[in-house]
């Protein structure tokens, strides 16, 4: 089973890096050359062949890779109806762009549960974090830190997309008030901030495997 989940892990990882990463160098220097409306009728327009493409296989990338994953962690038993329902309805919103409209008391309300889980997570990850051995809390430290900056991404796309005063629902209000500069840099940031938080929970898992080789290789003598 191992095995198998290897296979699906480095098939699901070649989907997701080819399209997701190396086709936009290709393809978002065409989309960007001319106005959508040029595109009509080739292989280039909205929702055409290329965009499904780009849209699919890295959909199909993430499946494959999550089950790769429970198969290599040996949690498929457990867990694989609960991972494939919420891989597919990604999948699915992928797919097909949703058509909901701006509600800023869904962001108010989103806003609020985000706080409340964020704050529970502190909560709970010091009262774990107190029985964790010494050679452990390194890594449950960088993971924390990891959660710290997913947090500030969830602030920062709230204020981008959940602003009823600017952002993308009022995109002229952007323009007359010369507020670009403002969203792009928090767009950069958002960058900045995702490649730190999925830096650290990186950390944390690989000092965390570290840790666990560490303990079986003294088990073992």
């Amino acid at each position: 089973m191992k095995k198998i989940g290897l296979i699906l892990f480095l098939i699901g990882a070649l989907l997701i890096f080819g399209a997701g990463w190396i086709m936009p160098w290709f393809t978002s220097p065409v989309w960007s050359s001319a106005p959508p409306e040029q595109f009509e009728g080739t292989v280039w327009e909205a929702f055409g062949p290329i965009f499904m493409v780009m849209s699919f296989l890295p959909s199909a990338g993430i499946l494959l890779i999550a089950i790769g994953t429970l198969l290599l962690g040996d949690s498929i038993k457990l867990h694989i109806w609960l991972y494939s329902i919420g891989i597919i309805l990604v999948i699915l919103s992928f797919l097909y762009p949703p058509t909901l409209g701006y509600y800023p008391l869904l962001f108010g309300i989103g806003g609020l549960f985000i706080l409340v889980f964020f704050f529970a997570v502190l909560w709970y990850w010091a009262q774990n974090h107190r029985n964790l051995d010494d050679s452990t809390k390194t890594a449950s430290v960088y993971q924390l830190i990891g959660y710290i900056f997913f947090f500030l991404i969830a602030m920062l796309l709230c204020t981008i997309l959940g602003n009823p005063f600017s952002g993308l629902y009022f995109p002229e209000k952007v323009i007359e008030q010369n507020a670009l500069p403002f969203h792009y840099s928090f767009g950069t940031k958002v960058l900045i901030y995702f490649v730190l938080a999925m830096f650290f929970t990186f950390l944390g898992q690989y000092k965390k495997a570290q840790q666990n080789k560490n303990n079986d290789s003294s088990v073992n003598r």
